[in-house]
């Protein structure tokens, strides 16, 4: 392939001098460096000549036809030429220069046909494994800046419409009769150059070191930025939008959470999420309780501005499969779900458990093969008027204690409404009102800022989160207790690491008090959290004291002297240790209110509750008014603790 590339001068929209290069052999500053430009309203440009003054907010490309065409070489047919300035061919763009074959003895005659506007191939691309192939794209659209986009080969297949509408959305301009020649421009694209390309967003271990991925740039130490960038068949997927700077985020809002342990809270479970991987833990995720507009929302805005803008920020209206696809796309960042009442109370549980454990439902692909399921990992937070509890009761479900320990429960009634100091603000209202205008104009810094850190971090992450959940403040001898301990240390952790590395403008110790804070409001909101067994065993005892008389009779009874037991769940039999009571299997499976009947004996067993069984079994055989029935013998004894 002949290519050549002729660079303009080139200013921004507004006439001042753009230092971006217009072209690089592979300009892997921008494919992946920290300190990318990001996609903001007041984007960088090139153009060719006199600027412009634009009569519109976005300026256009000057017209060819104003500059005068520059004389290049003819190239060898047949081939693709991209020029970045009009010549003798036309305007700017990629151009096929082909030859006819006429009828007879003529000589091929040459004819040069534009295909697009400026595109060029900077490097092949792949995954980790050596899958997902594709092609890292750099284009010129007609408005805006130079863009880059690896796009996977798979979007060739058939006429390769799926890449033309991509390249269209992303501003690539493509003649209407040349639709066939940028797909043969596209598939004979064999550059030197290669480089990893991750398909999803987050870390990363490639060649022994970490990056992490995001849409337009990766962060990693040395020369990695400069080898890995993001690959997606969504060309313009980015959640990441940024607005202001760091500084102006740590003015205008940063500092306006000192004071408010909610606030601390929030912003610190927003940067939990890089943390995940580094401690080995899947998921930490709080559900902030309070009444309708207390400034619920109002945190979660402000939890959303540390990764994008109020978009950031979504509702529990969708469905499980559609948060899966979420989570996945915001892996090892943070999930942030407003109103949970918005959500289908059958479905919430299962889909509390699925965010937590990282794994989406395994699907099969057209063809019958089963698809990759959706990974990740990532920081929840969520808020609403309701416990999570609360509203699955309401739906007829039963929560589970492994459920509440995924999305903890944190009250959020504070002095003013979710605040506690108000600064220079008269009260609440205009606190969250400050708040909300604050962060459309500030965001989406601080994490990546986070991510910079942490990428030359050398201590034991895994070990601070340990070393943390063991302080007096988040002491517990209960294992529920414990698991959401570690929980909030984490949280905590993020803040004080951020804080530590200058980011947050809060004071050391003030991310982890919030922490243990939360801790101490969420273990008295649920009362110390019942695990599964306690829960098997409150619900048997229950069962017995509202059943014992009217459900079950003595083994010694005669059948012909006592009123008739109806719907009967058992016997009972005295000895000096108490009275136990010999459950038959439907008896039982009815007092375990959901659990399955291996679960509820073990945690029978465990609690010193199944007094009698047979040798490799939790029954046992008992005579009883001449015939041997199999039963669960089963005396309710007090236990201060059971095992989770």
């Amino acid at each position: 392939m002949v290519a050549e590339y002729l660079d303009p001068d080139s200013v921004d929209m507004f006439g001042k001098p753009d230092t971006e290069p217009a072209h690089t052999s592979l300009g892997m500053s921008q494919v992946s460096h920290v300190s990318q430009p990001s996609n903001d309203a007041a984007s960088r440009r090139d153009t060719t000549g006199t600027p412009l003054v634009p009569t519109c907010p976005i300026a256009r490309e000057v017209d060819p036809s104003e500059a005068a065409p520059a004389k290049v070489k003819e190239p060898v047919r047949p081939t693709f030429a991209c020029y970045l300035t009009s010549s003798q061919y036309g305007p700017p763009g990629l151009y096929y220069h082909g030859q006819r074959i006429p009828k007879g003895d003529g000589d091929p005659e040459p004819f040069d046909k534009r295909v697009c506007t400026p595109v060029e191939c900077l490097a092949a691309t792949h995954d980790e494994r050596g899958d997902n192939h594709g092609l890292l794209l750099r284009f010129k659209p007609l408005y805006g800046p130079w863009r880059q986009w690896a796009m996977p080969l798979r979007l060739l297949r058939g006429s390769g419409e799926e890449m033309r509408g991509e390249l269209l959305d992303m501003g690539v301009r493509i003649e209407p009769d040349a639709f066939k020649e940028l797909n043969q421009w596209a598939a004979r694209q064999a550059p030197d150059e290669v480089v990893v390309a991750a398909t999803r967003v987050g870390w990363h271990r490639v060649e022994e070191a970490l990056a992490f991925v995001m849409p337009r740039h990766t962060i990693a130490q040395g020369e990695l930025a400069r080898r890995i960038t993001f690959q997606s068949e969504v060309a313009g997927q980015d959640e990441y939008a940024t607005a202001g700077s760091l500084m102006s985020w740590r003015e205008a809002i940063g500092r306006l959470c000192s004071g408010n342990p909610l606030m601390v809270l929030a912003v610190s479970t927003a940067l939990a999420g890089p943390l995940l991987y580094l401690t080995h833990r899947q998921t930490a995720g709080i559900h902030l309780v309070g009444d309708s507009s207390n400034g619920k929302t109002t945190l979660l805005e402000v939890a959303a501005s540390v990764w994008g803008g109020p978009d950031f920020k979504r509702t529990w209206r969708a469905t499980g499969n559609g948060l899966e696809g979420i989570a996945a796309a915001l892996s090892d960042t943070a999930l942030i779900l407003d109103e949970i009442g918005e959500a289908d109370g059958r479905e919430i549980g299962a889909t509390v458990y699925a965010l937590g454990n990282g794994t989406g439902k395994a699907r099969a692909s057209r063809n019958g093969t089963a698809r990759r399921p959706h990974r990740w990992r990532i920081a929840v937070l969520s808020s609403g008027e309701r416990t999570l509890a609360a509203h699955m009761s309401e739906a007829g479900k039963r929560p589970l204690a492994g459920q509440a320990v995924r999305l903890l429960d944190i009250p959020a009634k504070r002095a003013h409404g979710a605040f506690d100091t108000l600064h220079h603000l008269a009260d609440g209202r205009a606190f969250a009102d400050h708040l909300k205008s604050e962060v459309t104009r500030h965001h989406g810094h601080l994490g990546p800022a986070f991510i910079e850190r942490l990428v030359a971090e050398e201590r034991d992450l895994a070990a601070e989160v340990d070393r943390f959940a063991q302080v007096d403040g988040f002491a517990s001898t209960r294992p529920l207790q414990g698991r959401a301990a570690k929980v909030l240390a984490l949280i905590g952790l993020a803040g004080e690491l951020a804080t530590e590395y200058g980011l947050t403008g809060w004071q050391p110790g003030e991310a982890m008090a919030a922490a243990v804070e939360a801790f101490h409001a969420w273990a008295a909101g649920q009362g110390g959290v019942r695990s599964e067994y306690e829960q098997i065993l409150d619900s048997v005892g229950g069962f017995i004291e509202r059943h014992g008389d009217a459900r079950f009779s003595s083994v010694e009874s005669d059948p012909a002297h006592i009123p008739t037991v109806h719907n009967r769940a058992g016997w009972w039999r005295d000895d000096a240790k108490g009275r136990t009571y010999l459950f038959n299997g439907e008896g039982l499976s009815e007092a375990l209110g959901g659990f399955d009947l291996k679960r509820g004996t073990e945690a029978l067993e465990v609690a010193g509750w199944l007094v009698e069984r047979d040798a490799g079994a939790r029954s046992v055989r008992v005579r009883i008014n001449g015939s041997r029935r199999r039963v669960y013998a089963i005396r309710p004894v007090e236990c201060e603790e059971s095992v989770a």
